[in-house]
């Protein structure tokens, strides 16, 4: 065996970390997200579940239950396209984006501008666009 260093990859090991937390109260032991979840929920589920008590009686209880419910979908539960990101997330892309257009890294790309740009690799310095035919050729815009 040699005494060569070793890397581990520490994403898999610590990724799950927080959903394996759990908290335990009055002896019913529940996942910390679902109960944080759960909590945050009950703020617009029991005003709304008070304005629909004098008109359903017991059976607006349903709409905490419904409320409930939709904040475990939208929170818990992922898109099964594309980047398989949560509901909420792919709700506020999508308000966020612009006829077509898309944000990537904070910054809104619209596809159809005709923009040329020179690519570096990210540990090397990039050109110096100082001459003019240079920028001019790399950097046009229409």
């Amino acid at each position: 065996m040699s005494n060569a260093p070793r890397v581990y990859s520490l994403t898999p090991m610590t990724r799950s970390a927080n959903l394996q937390r759990r908290v335990v109260i009055q002896g019913f032991d529940l996942p910390l997200r679902g109960l944080t979840i759960g909590g945050l929920a009950l703020i617009p589920a029991v005003p709304l579940t008070a304005i629909f008590w004098p008109f359903l009686g017991v059976y607006a209880l349903f709409v905490l239950i419904a409320v409930e419910g939709a904040a475990f979908w939208m929170i818990e539960t992922r898109t099964r396209t594309g980047l398989e990101l949560r509901r909420y997330q792919r709700f506020v892309d999508m308000r966020k984006s612009i006829s077509g257009s898309f944000i990537m890294c904070g910054e809104v790309i619209d596809p159809h501008q005709n923009v040329f740009g020179y690519v570096v690799d990210s540990s090397t310095r990039g050109r110096d666009f100082s001459d003019g035919a240079i920028a001019a050729r790399f950097f046009s815009s229409r």
